[in-house]
């Protein structure tokens, strides 16, 4: 029962407010819709960190496999050099000592050349010939460790070997010092820029994406894919570039330089040296999959959520129209069909109402008996349909004159009315009736003339009757009317001490 009350009290509520209703269900599917787009950008920033991830582990697998070549180099510079200082090797005659300087030595694929210097620059003994005559004193790896004794492992820039036919290389190199902590020369290790390539050439990034090895002043020395151009690559100036200076490793998203695409760059430098190892996919096909289902999401919460702001308006107006069809419903069986005026059961409900509502305040209560004189005999005379268009035209003269919201003018039956007048005193409800009556009398109408005599009664919260007693002293009232004569208007007002005739 309360399930059925509660539910009945919605229904009337929400069609009361048909577009509060719709706005509530499009607001609920602008929020579902909001649920659906976070989730979709919290799924946009998993992508993006499971591809950071990716390319940190990626990153650190490069740097570690260039750590460990180059500390293999740095190990056959180191055991050349202490090779070297031996000094029954220093009495060894070239040839010999050639063999016994370069068979130690470890050469691995991509180490293209092992050799000593003078202290000019000049090779002295290489691990391919003791007879070739170059001098390196223009190199960087050779000026570095002539211009200062504490540079240790020097790892040069890319550059063209004259020794190698042009081979594209980076050197490693080390001092060599004199007895005395003179500059007497390098040891130099060459490695093949290939290296670099072959170990990025393995790795998928994704169509888009890009592997590269960078020295710390901007410089590439390997890229995957690799760039069309003949000459070294300078990034020193590149906005990406700038953001790796100067930090071990990072990650950040970035346009770049080079062809202009939007890459997620992550990077790692190779401890201990100037290179940088950078793993950068593309944006496009990190978020490729999350696309695809960014689409199927959002064409599906939006079908959704505009199929069920549909249903919600259809349904709010449906709801609008049954508790409009229901409001009629509801004042049909409360009008009398033939004077368009309050019906019997309407008038019992104003009654109780108001008088309810008397009870709660110190106002007055007026309640006036309407009958039509003789009309029996108007009906005999005149027939039934002429006596229907008086009894039209008398609820017009009665409506003429109550006018106010809270009055109430009732067909009680047959050619009886009853008025009910709230807040109404007695002499102000007698003036009433004589209105109503003055107007019968004297109104032109279609219909044959008749006149109505009309009982009138009044009450109080003090008077201390009931409501019953209200409407009897108006019946009675009524009745008096018609003994004296009709066409008139008898009021009685009620007071704790009885009914007193009105005047």
């Amino acid at each position: 029962m309360f399930v059925h009350k509660l539910l009945t009290r919605v229904t009337a509520t929400a069609g009361g407010h048909p577009f509060i209703v719709g706005a509530l269900g499009t607001l609920l599917a602008t929020g579902l819709l909001g649920v659906s787009l976070l989730t979709l950008l919290a799924a946009r920033g998993t992508a993006i960190q499971h591809a950071h991830g990716t390319s940190r582990n990626v990153a650190a697998a490069i740097s570690d496999n260039i750590s460990h070549t180059l500390e293999s180099s740095d190990q056959s510079l180191q055991t050349l050099i202490a090779t070297l200082r031996e000094p029954t090797i220093q009495n060894m005659e070239v040839n010999v000592r050639h063999k016994v300087l370069f068979n130690r030595a470890a050469i691995s694929r991509y180490v293209t050349g092992i050799g000593l210097t003078d202290q000019y620059g000049n090779l002295i003994d290489g691990c391919c010939s003791s007879t070739h005559h170059w001098n390196f004193s223009d190199r960087d790896y050779f000026r570095v460790h002539r211009q200062s004794p504490k540079v240790g492992l020097y790892i040069s820039a890319v550059y063209r070997a004259r020794s190698r036919g042009e081979a594209v290389s980076i050197a490693l190199t080390r001092r060599i010092d004199r007895l005395d902590g003179s500059f007497d020369g390098v040891a130099i290790v060459a490695i093949d820029v290939a290296y670099f390539g072959q170990l990025l050439e393995n790795l998928d990034v994704g169509p888009h994406g890009v592997t590269a090895i960078i020295r710390t002043d901007g410089t590439l020395v390997a890229r995957n894919p690799p760039l069309k151009s003949s000459h070294p690559v300078d990034f020193s100036q590149s906005a990406t570039f700038r953001r790796m200076a100067g930090q071990d490793s990072g990650f950040y998203a970035g346009r770049s330089s080079a062809d202009g695409e939007l890459r997620l760059y992550t990077f790692q430098r190779v401890p201990g040296t100037p290179l940088i190892a950078v793993v950068a996919p593309a944006l496009d096909d990190v978020l490729t999959s999350w696309k695809q289902l960014s689409w199927i999401v959002g064409i599906s919460a939006s079908a959704i959520g505009v199929g069920f702001c549909s249903v919600v308006w259809l349904l709010a107006f449906a709801l609008r129209d049954r508790v409009a069809a229901e409001g009629r419903l509801t004042e049909l069986t409360q009008i009398d069909p033939l004077t368009g005026l309050r019906n019997r059961r309407a008038l019992d409900d104003c009654l109780a109402s108001e008088w309810a509502r008397l009870q709660r305040n110190d106002s007055c209560l007026s309640v006036l008996y309407v009958d039509a004189d003789h009309f029996k005999q108007y009906n005999d005379r005149h027939g039934h349909a002429e006596g229907d268009r008086a009894l039209r035209h008398l609820a017009e003269c009665i409506t003429k004159h109550v006018r106010r919201r809270s009055d109430c003018a009732a067909r009680y039956g047959g050619e009886e009315f009853v008025v009910v007048l709230p807040d109404t005193n007695a002499p102000h409800a007698k003036r009433v009736a004589e209105a109503i009556r003055a107007e019968v009398e004297n109104a032109l109408s279609e219909c044959p003339p008749f006149t109505v005599s009309i009982g009138c009664a009044s009450g109080t919260r003090a008077s201390h009757v009931s409501l019953g007693e209200l409407t009897n002293a108006a019946d009675l009232a009524l009745y008096e009317a018609k003994r004296a004569g009709r066409n008139c208007v008898v009021g009685k007002a009620i007071s704790s001490k009885g009914m007193d005739d009105g005047t």
